[in-house]
């Protein structure tokens, strides 16, 4: 295991304690990113319990405006799955999943259970200021409540193949979209049920937002951006937003969990800590590497093809400490400051 203070290899004991004088004295700390497997996740949460931390996750921006929407709204969701053996049409709105790759393999893919060889696809292509509204033309003309008339024709188009869906599934990416339009496309995907079978993919949300979203929940009852400074949990979406603490010099230190080394870098403006799996290149006080989940040893991680929580990876040994083994030595290394661990 390599480990790094101010750019100067060390002992990984040495950072662990270097991590720990940093979490000891911060009155406001963050632990962010959580981009790790269950077991880093919680041990995450351990770790902010006994110090008072906030948490937040790489990816809460798209996560939100999906939870945001729900919380207003309800939602009508499907998985990857369950569109590529069932779905005759696919809906995309907007431009941003078009690049998602595993909407390339739901377009090309047949719908066996369906008896679709080649399903529909449409697009809603329109910029993104554009999209609540267009949404909501789109709404009113499947419902029937707008008459025609030529600056609709392109959404009736969109509106009668919808209808005519055995089962449509709408594919978007969250954030693009935002809380607003998301809520706009979940009622009309609530309309069109009333005739026929149609349902909501989100592919903007990562992997490890979803994760963070499953331990949240049973560990704390929300999602993340959850404050634990009281000693007890407080959510607000606002308020423990890591980013802007962050931005707005409400933190005075961080530590970002990045074990699967392929989402946000660590911050570079507070005292940092980070956990990286690919810590090359990596910018922060303190650098510690950890084992990437599933390529040493098993883990159990979120897969977006089923959107459920799965084991990954093998037995082989392993060449460092995972996440949650450094995070338990922080820690233990902290000692009694903080609430009690959970």
């Amino acid at each position: 295991m390599r480990a790094w203070i101010e750019g100067q290899p060390v002992d990984q004991h040495e950072a662990v304690a270097a991590a720990a004088r940093i979490l000891r004295e911060a009155r406001t700390p963050i632990i962010g990113g959580l981009a790790g497997d269950v077991d880093a996740v919680r041990a995450a949460y351990r770790l902010a319990f006994h110090i008072g931390a906030s948490l937040d996750c790489a990816g809460s921006d798209a996560l939100y405006a999906d939870l945001g929407a729900l919380a207003a709204h309800g939602a009508m969701t499907t998985t990857w799955a369950e569109a590529r053996n069932r779905a005759d049409l696919l809906l995309i709105v907007g431009r941003k999943v078009g690049a998602h790759p595993l909407l390339a393999e739901l377009v090309v893919a047949p719908a066996p259970l369906a008896g679709v060889v080649k399903r529909d696809v449409v697009g809603l292509d329109v910029e993104q200021a554009n999209l609540p509204g267009q949404l909501a033309l789109l709404r009113a003309l499947a419902a029937g409540h707008l008459p025609s008339g030529p600056e609709t024709t392109a959404l009736e188009a969109v509106a009668d193949r919808a209808k005519a869906a055995r089962f449509g599934v709408a594919v978007y990416d969250p954030q693009e979209l935002g809380e607003p339009a998301v809520g706009m496309l979940q009622g009309l995907i609530k309309d069109l049920n009333d005739k026929t079978r149609f349902s909501n993919l989100p592919l903007g949300v990562s992997a490890t937002a979803r994760l963070a979203l499953s331990v949240g929940s049973w560990t704390t009852g929300d999602a993340p951006r959850v404050g634990l400074g009281r000693g007890y949990p407080e959510h607000d979406p606002w308020r423990f937003d890591a980013r802007r603490l962050m931005a707005d010099g409400e933190a005075d230190a961080v530590l970002w969990l990045n074990a699967l080394a392929n989402t946000e870098a660590a911050p570079t403006n507070l005292p940092c800590i980070a956990l990286s799996g690919r810590p090359d290149g990596a910018q922060a006080r303190i650098v510690i590497e950890v084992d990437v989940p599933g390529e040493a040893g098993a883990a159990v991680y979120f897969d977006e093809r089923r959107a459920t929580l799965t084991a990954i990876g093998t037995g082989t040994a392993s060449r460092n400490a995972g996440a949650a083994e450094i995070l338990d030595a922080i820690q233990a290394a902290i000692g009694e400051k903080g609430q009690a661990s959970c």
